[in-house]
């Protein structure tokens, strides 16, 4: 099944750094000493902002299905990394909320899996059993399962990586 709209798939990931970070200073209660540096500060972030979230746009709009989802993978990748770190740091919260984005994005993978091949298939178990570990380690707050399915997306990752490329040296060549 293919991804209607690719960007719209992309963007309830929120795969953005910098996108967070915007969030996260909007979030913080900050009272400047004057008006005017509040104004020039918000038409500049505006501006940067604007011009961040129209490059990931236009990133993702002109990717190709293959390089969508190693930025899927790569998302996976973020989302299990922080949740591995607010583990550690006992913020419960903060890392459930990670877990679940990743859950969500091995669920986005699995949707858009062609189930015609035998290959889609066994990615179908394997996305399945990682989503299914993801939640045992959320529920049983198991940083070390976490870790083993951080260890197996990376290796997803990167063998999707090395097919992309030898995929794109097959048809130079």
């Amino acid at each position: 099944m293919a991804i209607n709209n690719p960007y719209a798939a992309y963007q309830k990931f929120d795969l953005n750094p910098l996108k967070a970070k915007r969030v996260e200073r909007e979030n913080k209660d900050v009272k400047p000493a004057s008006a005017q540096p509040v104004i020039s500060a918000a038409y500049a972030q505006n501006s940067a902002n604007k011009m961040t979230d129209q490059y990931v746009e236009n990133t993702v709009m002109t990717a190709t299905p293959e390089e969508l989802t190693l930025m899927l993978y790569d998302g996976a990748i973020k989302f299990e990394n922080k949740a591995a770190a607010y583990m550690e740091t006992n913020e419960i919260e903060k890392a459930h909320n990670a877990i679940i984005r990743a859950q969500d994005i091995f669920t986005e993978l699995m949707h858009t899996l062609n189930m015609d091949y035998d290959l889609s298939q066994n990615l179908h178990s394997l996305y399945d059993f990682i989503r299914s570990s993801l939640t045992q380690a959320n529920v049983k707050k198991d940083a070390g399962l976490l870790k083993e399915m951080l260890s197996l997306t990376r290796e997803l990752r990167d063998t999707w990586a090395e097919a992309m490329k030898l995929a794109k040296k097959e048809m130079q060549g």
